[in-house]
């Protein structure tokens, strides 16, 4: 199991400096992948893409792209590019009677100030994308199997919850009836002392046969044991299981709220508010699982 929350770096040489790949992930219902590089490895971004996409299932992924040049990274001024620049200007300030020194800061926002690292062979560029991806997907996917573990472990704790809460269902099911039976004897005997009437068993126990027919769990419990079953497979895998996971605890959820509506007494109803938690923390993990 994975965590679909990671981080990775990675970086391999790349003509005059490296190349470096950052990649971070976290929870989202399916993949998506955004993709920020810098103008001379623009190029690179649908290779990356693709590598993403291959290797990852969920999850919001940002990749940034960078080059870092030789020498502390600093970047090389094209000199013809300022003095064309410069010209144009100089031309605007003569004809607006601004002062050239006002203008100058506008060439902040020039794109071809600086001249683009020269990379060799288009293949060099792919080499070296694919060196620093594997460096920085290897990191990563450690950081999601290592979260995923710790997530693991906390999941079959809450799974052994709620199976506990299964047997207490299963538990208070086979006595329903008759303890209904006992407790609408007593409510109605209850009424009827010091009345005269008789205490009709015959009437009273069909009427609570047919309260104990509406109010059978038999079904949801059956489902609620497959469920946690199917859990208990997935959380043991390998393979990514949070879709999957979702949908059970979806489903879990309806049985138990068909349940919470048919109890007809108290510890039903506890028991039933004690399986919500445990199932309420369940999903809030599984919500990162990928």
């Amino acid at each position: 199991m994975r965590s679909m929350t990671g981080f990775g770096i990675g970086s391999a040489p790349l003509g005059g400096g490296r190349l470096v790949i950052e990649i971070k992930t976290v929870n989202h219902r399916f993949l998506e992948v955004r993709c920020r590089a810098t103008r001379e490895l623009a190029a690179a971004e649908p290779l990356v893409e693709r590598l993403i996409r291959a290797a990852l299932n969920r999850g919001h992924c940002t990749v940034g792209l960078m080059f870092e040049a030789s020498g502390g990274g600093v970047a090389k001024l094209d000199g013809r590019a300022l003095a064309a620049h410069l010209a144009e200007l100089g031309v605007v300030a003569a004809q607006t009677g601004v002062p050239l020194t006002s203008l100058v800061p506008v060439l902040a926002t020039a794109p071809d100030l600086y001249e683009l690292p020269v990379f060799g062979e288009p293949e060099a560029l792919v080499l070296a994308v694919e060196s620093a991806f594997a460096e920085a997907i290897s990191k990563l996917v450690s950081m999601r199997e290592t979260e995923g573990k710790a997530m693991s472990t906390d999941l079959t704790a809450r799974l052994e919850e709620i199976r506990t809460s299964v047997q207490q269902l299963q538990k208070l099911a086979g006595d329903y009836a008759a303890t209904i039976l006992a407790r609408t004897r007593l409510r109605v005997a209850a009424l009827l002392e010091g009345s005269g009437v008789a205490l009709e068993t015959g009437r009273i126990e069909s009427e609570v046969a047919l309260l104990a027919d509406k109010a059978d769990i038999s079904e949801e419990i059956t489902r609620l044991s497959s469920h946690c079953d199917q859990m208990s497979h997935l959380l043991s895998g390998s393979e990514p299981v949070g879709r999957r996971l979702d949908f059970l605890i979806q489903e879990m959820g309806r049985e138990a709220n068909t349940i919470g509506a048919k109890a007809a007494f108290a510890e039903l109803t506890h028991v039933v508010v004690e399986f919500k938690a445990a199932l309420e923390k369940m999903r809030e993990l599984v919500q990162n699982v990928e």
